[in-house]
């Protein structure tokens, strides 16, 4: 055998060799993450069930807040997504979690019956702060007919609460004048907002409510046996409601259908329950049971 064939055959045996010594060290996965608030939660790893029933505890983080709770309570059904925000979802009228995996191919009849709950945490701005930006004109459009009490029609108490009713002919002149034609959507009443607020003692807004105008007067759905059934392809009527926790810089933001709007105190509690109830101290923050199966899926 030539020295020319040995040097071949060294060749071909050693570069399989040289290729695993150029693969990467592959990076542990991460079992916990934490943010800006100094908040640690466990992830979920592997691979989830959204139909595992009961389902298992999951936690995330509302800034330096750890709430565990379990994953049919996410809009998702198994937990935060990978950068820890969420969502939560109630089903109407029972106010408790969809069954596991129920949420999964979403219906649209599922959808109407759906309250949806975000948490929100600000160490920049206060919850009242943030709730008079959202009710001031903004430098872009100072003269904004939406975004100001002054330019709506105040209306008799509702529920506890001070309408405040969008102008649409208002709103149509001030958008006549920006060059826009009566066919955009900011000029129909289906894309513009009604206003129900409160105050505290010092007369800072501290609830806002924003429902579909009342002059779209065809909600998009109909009630059969106290259970909403979509009825139109054009959209539904509804509210966004935003209220605060102030002892903790959140706003909670609720969605739900324009219709459930008497019933806004009956779901901001609901709302409020479920941070208070599912918060873990901070004494027992780390001895959570939540994404111990996942961790043992890693492990093994």
């Amino acid at each position: 055998m030539t020295s020319r064939v040995v040097r071949t055959l060294l060749l071909a045996a050693l570069l399989p060799l040289a290729a695993c010594a150029r693969q990467p060290a592959q990076t542990p996965v991460e079992l916990t993450q934490t943010n800006e608030q100094g908040c640690t939660r466990q992830r979920s790893v592997g691979p989830q069930d959204a139909y595992a029933d009961p389902a298992p505890l999951k936690q995330a983080c509302v800034g330096p807040y750890l709430l565990e709770l379990p994953q049919n309570y996410f809009d998702n059904q198994i937990g935060t997504e990978h950068d820890g925000s969420f969502g939560l979802a109630l089903e109407y009228p029972s106010l408790e979690a969809f069954k596991p995996g129920d949420r999964i191919g979403l219906s649209v009849d599922q959808s109407l019956r759906t309250i949806d709950i975000d948490f929100s945490y600000s160490d920049r701005f206060t919850p009242m702060q943030i709730l008079e930006r959202l009710s001031t004109p903004q430098e872009y459009d100072p003269e904004s007919p939406t975004r100001s009490l002054g330019a709506r029609i105040e209306g008799e108490p509702q529920y506890g609460l001070t309408p405040y009713y969008v102008d649409l002919v208002r709103v149509r002149a001030h958008y006549r004048a920006k060059g826009m034609g009566d066919d955009m959507r900011v000029m129909k009443a289906a894309s513009n907002m009604d206003w129900f607020i409160s105050t505290d003692p010092a007369g800072r807004i501290d609830r806002l409510i924003s429902c579909t105008s009342r002059e779209q007067t065809d909600p998009g759905y109909a009630w059969m046996n106290g259970i909403p059934t979509k009825t139109s392809t054009d959209g539904m009527a509804r509210c966004e409601h935003r209220f605060v926790l102030p002892d903790h810089h959140i706003i909670v933001k609720l969605g739900y259908l324009r219709d459930l709007l008497p019933q806004w105190q009956q779901l901001e509690s609901r709302a409020s329950k479920l941070f208070f109830e599912h918060k873990v101290p901070k004494e027992l923050e780390g001895h959570g049971k939540a994404g111990s199966a996942d961790v043992e899926r890693q492990r093994y």
